[in-house]
């Protein structure tokens, strides 16, 4: 394993378990949207994701990456990445749900993949860098 890798995975672990506990917010709000409401998959998910997404603000600024930016510099680049992300989210899940037969549940779970790599590169090397 190189030097660069290890440095990073240490990080990239709690950047995933800080992601998992957003992620568990994102897809309560999904399901109970869904399941309670009938509300559709793709905006469901939509508001599952921005209401967890102040959540994985906080954890990350201070926890993960131990941000030594000031918020007025982190959170727009944080806005900009997570904004991208939720394009993702979106349309990979209106994808899976439109032109397959995958039920939306999976389909998110395909998203949430795309989207935490996405996530990690942006957040490691713009929204938290020094």
């Amino acid at each position: 394993m190189s030097a660069k890798l290890r440095a990073v995975l240490p990080r990239f672990m709690l950047f995933a378990t800080v992601g998992g506990l957003c992620t568990g917010i994102q897809y309560l709000i999904l399901v109970y949207l869904v399941s309670m409401h009938d509300w559709h998959a793709t905006v469901a998910s939509t508001l599952g994701f921005i209401a967890s997404a102040l959540v994985n603000y906080l954890l990350n600024y201070k926890i993960t990456f131990r941000s030594k930016n000031p918020h007025l510099s982190a959170l727009p680049r944080f806005l900009v990445i997570s904004g991208v992300g939720l394009v993702l989210n979106g349309a990979i899940l209106q994808a899976g749900i439109a032109y397959t037969s995958v039920p939306y549940l999976w389909c998110q779970v395909a998203s949430t993949v795309i989207a935490l790599f996405w996530n990690f590169a942006g957040s490691l090397k713009w929204s938290y860098a020094s």
